[in-house]
């Protein structure tokens, strides 16, 4: 589908699930280079910045976040660019870009200010959006840190288990979406104003400037997860050994009492077999015997 604006200094083409037919018009209409535009319809997993003569073709990879069923899934943008013109082109609807797009169809509320500053303000104002977009859910993924970081000092370290694994998960996708994208964002702030002039020069730092924002608080989630994750799973080391070290001990405690009862239940003659109080002498050693060890371990600071 091809939606299109116009006005007197930019066209903006968006072209959702593009066919070969888009394609064609593009070369028909605009004279993109065959290869520039070979590259619209597959699917392409590397973020890309190509600066040519007059255009400059720049493929975003954009997170999305699903709370539900925990997926972070790329979105993937192409767009190209010249000095009058501006194409978006993705596989899927994205919602972000699909309300700027309308935006910039109702004058009566300021939309003709993007199209009026050129392609290079349009390609601004979608990096800024999907990048504050991306803040905004990694806000929500702090919150999930932070509830993972109080439930683990509650006792709940099993519970925590599932929901760090869940969060790890959700932070490492982010990661591997965004993090790609650096030498990007950096190689754009100086190509940029190169393109347009040095009047969006400012823009362009802006733009870096928030997608390092969200590198710094992905680096910061990745290793405070990490960190916790190891704490978690040292508690419930520490747990686990504490309880195996009761039950050794009390299982030691209770030795000589196996001890004496297997020793006195053989058949042959015995001391105080015929000692009228002999049950109970043999009752008292037995006690007597965990009652030793007992102190033993006592001192020992091992119970």
């Amino acid at each position: 589908m091809r939606n299109i604006i116009r006005n007197q200094k930019t066209t903006w083409i968006d072209i959702t699930k593009p066919t070969r037919q888009d394609m064609d018009y593009l070369k028909d209409q605009y004279h993109f280079h065959h290869m520039v535009l070979e590259q619209l319809i597959p699917r392409s997993y590397y973020p890309r910045l190509e600066v040519g003569s007059d255009y400059l073709f720049l493929i975003v990879n954009y997170p999305t976040y699903y709370e539900i069923n925990h997926d972070v899934l790329p979105r993937e943008v192409d767009i190209i660019l010249t000095k009058e013109v501006i194409v978006t082109n993705h596989l899927r609807p994205l919602p972000l870009l699909e309300n700027l797009f309308k935006v910039c169809q109702r004058p009566e509320i300021e939309g003709e200010k993007y199209l009026e500053k050129g392609p290079g303000f349009i390609l601004f104002s979608i990096l800024n959006i999907f990048w504050r977009d991306c803040l905004v859910k990694l806000d929500k993924l702090n919150d999930e840190i932070e509830k993972i970081e109080r439930k683990i000092f509650q006792g709940k370290e099993k519970d925590m288990v599932m929901q760090i694994s869940h969060t790890k998960t959700d932070i490492i996708d982010f990661w591997r979406i965004v993090e790609p994208q650096y030498e990007i964002m950096r190689l754009l702030e100086k190509e940029g104003p190169k393109f347009f002039g040095q009047d969006l020069a400012l823009y362009f730092s802006d733009a870096l400037g928030t997608y390092e924002k969200v590198w710094q608080n992905l680096k910061a989630h990745k290793e405070t997860i990490f960190a916790l994750e190891k704490t978690n799973q040292s508690l419930l080391t520490t747990k686990t050994n504490e309880i195996i070290k009761i039950l050794t001990v009390f299982s030691i405690i209770t030795l000589p009492l196996v001890v004496w009862s297997s020793v006195w239940g053989m058949n042959v003659g015995l001391p105080f077999s015929g000692h009228k109080a002999g049950f109970w002498i043999v009752i008292s050693l037995m006690f007597a015997s965990m009652a030793f060890m007992f102190l033993y371990f006592r001192k020992k600071r091992w119970l």
